[in-house]
């Protein structure tokens, strides 16, 4: 498994890292909250983004707008 912070998914889903935290918060991303830090599972987060037609991905697409 492999952890990964804000800063690294926001880098891989090209998005703000605030962003990041709102769709966290929003549970549109899976992530869990460490102390006062968010924290994702990498395959989590694939599955997601390559699963088709979703919440997430239409979550994410907006926040790119």
């Amino acid at each position: 498994m492999e952890i990964m912070t804000v800063k690294e998914v926001a880098d891989f889903l090209r998005l703000k890292e605030a962003t990041v935290c709102r769709l966290a918060s929003e549970g549109k991303l899976p992530g869990v909250k460490v102390g006062k830090s968010w924290r994702f599972d990498r395959a989590a987060l694939e599955r997601l983004v390559t699963g088709g037609p979703s919440e997430l991905a239409e979550a994410v697409m907006g926040a790119r707008k």
